[in-house]
């Protein structure tokens, strides 16, 4: 028995490589297509969203730099403050009664309780601990 052989010619590409070349072929001839076609009007949804928002306003057009509004003139600077009285340091700063840490924790809370009720309308800390620590 005998082969049968075909000729081919040695520079024509083969079944694949042409399959390969039609498919590329193909595929840019498509790309080409798609890039030309006209775009579709935008959807109803979308024309409904762009009704509903407010145009913008156009900003104004910039001024020249000769328009611009007038600096005012530096003025003088502000007087000096007046100084203040000297300390008296002659006598100590009041301080609150001696009281063990504990009590102090309760007349705090007490003091928390009472200023979230409202209730220290013209009483101060000093006033209400002095009371407070000396029960």
């Amino acid at each position: 028995m005998a082969k049968r052989v075909i000729a081919r010619d040695p520079g024509a590409p083969s079944r694949p490589r042409r399959a390969y070349a039609a498919i590329a072929a193909s595929l840019c001839a498509l790309a080409t297509a798609v890039a030309a076609a006209p775009q579709p009007a935008p959807s109803s949804e979308r024309a409904h969203v762009a009704a509903r928002r407010a145009p913008r306003a156009p900003t104004p057009p910039r001024r020249p730099l000769e328009q611009h509004a007038p600096q005012p003139a530096p003025e003088a600077p502000p007087a000096a403050p007046r100084e203040l009285p000297p300390l008296d340091t002659s006598t100590p700063p009041p301080s609150l009664p001696r009281a063990s840490r504990e009590r102090m924790r309760q007349c705090a809370s007490q003091w928390m309780k009472i200023r979230q009720e409202g209730r220290t309308v013209g009483t101060s800390w000093r006033e209400f601990a002095t009371r407070c620590l000396t029960r």
